[in-house]
């Protein structure tokens, strides 16, 4: 299949801004929004005319991280850059993704043989003389708040053997700073500190994870490697002591001299028994015969205290074993009498042993089945490579477990199949239903959360999807690019991968979405840009209203968010500005529209209410359209029936025949006209009639309140009132409003 010397590369980074409603579509989108290539800042040497290195195994590495403790993680980048003037030497470069756009991270370094005098003021290499390559970057650190970086470069110091460098960046100082033991052996003013087992040998293809066995709050950089040690390349991992090591007293590989203080605060310990065949040092290798390459390290449990490291195997055997490449994985297990205080046991999907200096090197080298149940292949006679692990679980609030992908199949690329297995009781189980789940090579991984996420490569394009359940996977939209290299992965990582500080997945640090991101490389090798992208939902589509009132009613829509979690609410208000918004929802990863509604109060009534759906990534914003609805406009206020009161005042019929008037008192509530009558029935030439008694008279109020009124008797009611002893007469108010709303209110009143 490929070369020996293939480098760790990384994916492009996806991610959007704002598109609003009727914009064209598209399934991811660009970091930045204007699709700026991520290789680009002149003045820190970074010539976006200059392409990124295309060489495999990697180019470029990313991942979601923090300065800050509790802060949304944003992505960092790291890549090697081809320099085609001023020495012509690859320099690897680090760029964050903050507020909209790229920024170099770094002006100069502490500590490498460049530091004084750079050529490059972004660049990380030690010697910038030489090509920087194959970069790695993870977050450790207090908090997790330190972004570690690591590669190879040859150093002149040590007869231009290639040397594995690691370097942290220091936010105060805005400067790498490297790390590590000064070595023996080298010549030159500056002095080297190389992580390489032997600096007499070529160390290429780290890789590095932040994490503890110990702290969970304080993770620490581990970094694994392939290195040729005399004879077959083996896999090797050291951890950190530090930070404020003041000696390296103990420490393997030995420093030139142990009592004296280390470079930048740290030292760098081996981890694992020592088993490789001559010199004796602590390989991970399964086969010790034949060359382990392109590790990846992740940790995994509860905590994340498991480091798990993954590589694979090529070339012939010479200890009777398998020659097909095998993809393989061990953890770390506690060991007092190990180097670094752990040793190694590898994991397949049938059997497992430990890595040890006994005959073969331990169980799993102790024939080709017993090699082939330690591998990870579906199939142990075909040849599988290019592996990458990941930490996560689908089930919130589980403990973590490795998570690797890989590629497998025959000579072709475009034959070869991606694989996806995951430690499940103590074996790694095939997901995807125990299928493969794509066409494709360069395949890399990542967790959103409680969701896994992949990338690969097929055809000169780069490819991404999620599992929906460890058995179901589903491409996602895409493919990107128009001429995607093959040799180098597009790495991917989130904000919300699982750490501690995310609860492992189950809550994202600073209350990020944990939208997914990528970079890719697109272009051949004179032209190759860095880009990167990010999952964007499709654009929210408004629904009606419902349960319409006076004052309330309730909104609805769909959104599709293709693949990846979406924060949504919408915005409301009397006019297209809006000005108000309903809390924020998050809708899972899904590929199908997914509806939401929401409650809006305290509207106006018989107001025409505009709203519209909204849709937001960890990186922009998707609006749908305006849409309208009324809100119901209050009763008419009842006018129909006015209050009216009446009282009669005068008692007594000898006082009405003396005065000839009638009091009472008339109340009403609202400004109206009132028309008063009094009247009394007798008989009549045998006939029961109505009799008036006194004059017709009129009244107004200007508002609501009592009058005291009088009527005079007519000529009629005098002449009637003359021969009476008693009398029962009945007052009328009919009362009109101002909206010519009538009502009429009797009164009696029995007088003697």
């Amino acid at each position: 299949m490929r070369g020996l010397t293939k480098r760790r590369t990384a994916l492009a980074v996806m991610v959007f801004l704002l598109i609003g409603a009727g914009s064209a579509w598209a399934a991811f989108q660009s970091l930045p929004s204007d699709g700026t290539q991520v290789n680009s800042d002149a003045a820190a040497g970074i010539n976006p005319a200059d392409p990124v290195s295309l060489e495999d195994p990697a180019n470029a590495d990313v991942v979601g991280g923090a300065l800050t403790a509790g802060k949304v993680p944003v992505p960092w980048a790291i890549f090697r850059q081809t320099e085609t003037t001023q020495g012509k030497h690859d320099q690897v470069f680090v760029r964050a993704f903050k507020q909209g756009a790229w920024s170099t991270e770094g002006n100069g370094t502490v500590g490498g043989a460049s530091s004084a005098s750079p050529l490059f003021s972004g660049s990380l290499n030690f010697d910038q003389g030489q090509d920087g390559e194959a970069p790695s970057i993870d977050f450790a650190g207090s908090g997790r708040t330190v972004p570690w970086a690591t590669w190879y470069e040859s150093t002149t110091a040590f007869s231009n053997d290639r040397q594995v460098f690691a370097s942290r960046f220091d936010s105060t100082q805005g400067k790498w700073i490297f790390a590590g033991q000064i070595r023996p052996g080298s010549s030159g003013p500056t002095p080297v500190p190389s992580l390489n087992i032997h600096t007499d040998q070529d160390a290429v293809n780290p890789a590095v994870a932040g994490g503890s066995a110990a702290d969970p709050t304080k993770p620490g950089p581990w970094i694994t490697w392939q290195e040729s040690h005399a004879g077959p390349q083996q896999i090797f991992v050291v951890k950190p002591i530090g930070p404020g090591a003041t000696d390296c007293n103990g420490v393997k590989p030995a420093a030139a001299n142990p009592a004296a203080a280390p470079i930048g605060g740290f030292c760098w310990q081996q981890v694992g028994i020592e088993r490789s065949l001559s010199p004796v040092d602590p390989s991970l290798n399964v086969d010790r015969t034949r060359d382990g390459v392109e590790p990846d390290i992740a940790f995994t449990g509860a905590n994340d205290a498991v480091p798990w490291v993954v590589w694979y195997e090529q070339n012939n055997s010479t200890d009777s074993l398998r020659n097909n490449e095998m993809v393989f994985a061990a953890k770390a297990v506690a060991s007092s009498t190990a180097d670094g205080g752990f040793n190694w046991t590898a994991v397949g999907r049938t059997g497992q042993g430990v890595l040890d200096n006994s005959s073969h090197g331990g169980q799993c080298g102790a024939s080709k089945d017993a090699e082939a149940a330690c591998s990870l292949n579906a199939s142990p006679d075909a040849d599988a490579e290019d592996p990458q692990v990941a930490a996560g679980t689908m089930t919130p609030g589980a403990a973590t477990v490795p998570w690797v992908v890989w590629d497998e199949g025959t000579a072709s690329p475009n034959d070869n199949s991606v694989f996806v297995a995951r430690l499940v009781s103590g074996q790694f189980v095939i997901a995807g239903g125990g299928n493969a789940i794509a066409k494709g090579d360069r395949a890399a991984i990542t967790f959103s959360g409680n969701t896994p996420y992949v990338t690969w490569h097929h055809d000169g394009r780069a490819l991404s999807g999620h599992f929906v359940t460890p058995d179901e996977f589903v491409t996602d939209n895409g493919p990107v690019g128009t001429s995607v290299s093959d040799a180098v992965r597009a790495p991917i990582s989130s904000a919300c991968i699982a750490t501690p500080f995310n609860q492992d997945g189950a809550s994202c640090q600073g209350g990020a979405l944990g939208t997914p991101f990528f970079l890719f490389s697109d272009g051949d090798v004179a032209h190759a840009k860095l880009l990167a992208d990010a999952y964007q939902p499709d654009v929210p589509v408004a629904g009606g209203a419902s349960a319409v009132t006076t004052s309330s009613a309730t909104v609805a829509a769909t959104v599709n968010p293709e693949g990846a979690p979406v924060s949504v609410h919408f915005d409301f208000g009397t006019t297209a500005a809006y000005g108000q918004s309903t809390p924020a929802q998050t809708i899972g990863a899904t590929k199908s529209p997914a509806p939401f509604t929401a409650a809006l109060q305290g509207l106006a009534a018989g107001t025409t209410i505009h709203y519209r759906p909204v849709a937001a990534t960890d990186f922009g914003t998707v609006v749908g359209a305006d849409a309208v609805f009324k809100t119901s406009s209050p009763p008419p206020a009842d006018h129909t029936r006015p209050t009216v009161h009446l009282a009669v005042a005068t008692t007594s019929l000898k006082t009405l025949r003396s005065t000839g008037k009638l009091a009472f008192t008339l109340r009403v509530n609202e400004a109206s006209r009132a028309s008063l009558t009094c009247t009394t029935t007798r008989v009549v030439k045998h006939k029961r009639r109505t009799v008036s008694l006194c004059k017709h008279t009129s009244v107004s109020f200007a508002a609501a309140g009592t009058k005291t009124i009088t009527l005079k008797l007519s000529k009629t009611g005098k002449r009637t009132l003359r021969h009476l002893h008693s009398l029962k007469l009945t007052i009328t108010a009919k009362v009109t409003d101002t909206a010519h709303n009538t009502t009429t209110q009797h009164a009696t009143a029995h007088l003697r």
